[in-house]
């Protein structure tokens, strides 16, 4: 009797720790899945926020949010700027402000696109896709991010920031958009990484067990 246990025994602890190795791979991918989605809006967000404070507010107030805002020199000095943030933001896809209508309703007052390129938006032009939360957040000032979400551009994570006056009325809130399939191949880098690692380790633990198996009977 004490022969037939000491056989099935290294059997027995062999499957618990091929259980706990498939445990693990799957706790830690969904934990290393959320923190790096986590991090990367948490950097996002710190991004849209610098921008915010470091456009000129009296340019920003300067404009009507209508087309007559591309003869101000206002508009032409924000949209070079936002082109050049873009440009060191080599991920971002678009970069712009957005203003509020009387109507509660979200419109671009300057974006980083060329004025030539199929994506650009003109000022004055309605961001239809705007949500009841993207409008509470802009009307109350409040930095968030948001994705990933699908609108008429693609699908995206995207990060916001206000732009205060003097007085911390909302200017404007600045939004940064980074393609979501670009974000979540680094996510997905890591986690085929993670499933590497335990697909080795699963697999040299079952040889051994059953190796160990064999050699006892």
């Amino acid at each position: 009797m004490k022969k037939i246990i000491n056989k099935k025994l290294p059997t027995f602890l062999g499957i618990i720790i091929l259980v706990l190795i498939i445990v693990i791979a799957f706790l830690l991918t969904n934990y290393v899945r959320e923190s790096m989605k986590k991090d990367e809006q948490e950097n996002l967000l710190l991004r849209a926020g610098m921008i915010a404070l470091m456009l000129d507010r009296d340019r920003v107030r300067d404009l009507d949010g209508n087309a007559s805002d591309t003869e101000k020199p206002s508009y032409t000095s924000l949209k070079r700027t936002l082109e050049h943030v873009r440009a060191l933001n080599s991920d971002s896809r678009f970069i712009y402000i957005m203003g509020l209508d009387e109507d509660d309703q979200q419109f671009f007052m300057v974006d980083s696109e060329p004025s030539n390129s199929p994506d650009f938006s003109g000022p004055g032009d309605l961001y239809l896709d705007a949500t009841e939360s993207d409008i509470y957040n802009h009307k109350a000032g409040i930095s968030y991010t948001d994705g990933p979400y699908t609108d008429s551009w693609g699908e995206w994570f995207s990060a916001y920031a206000p732009i205060l006056g003097k007085n911390k009325e909302v200017l404007g809130m600045v939004g940064i958009d980074v393609a979501a399939e670009r974000m979540l191949l680094r996510i997905n880098i890591v986690q085929q990484a993670i499933f590497v690692i335990f697909s080795l380790l699963f697999y040299i633990t079952l040889l051994f067990v059953l190796t160990r198996r064999r050699i006892l009977t």
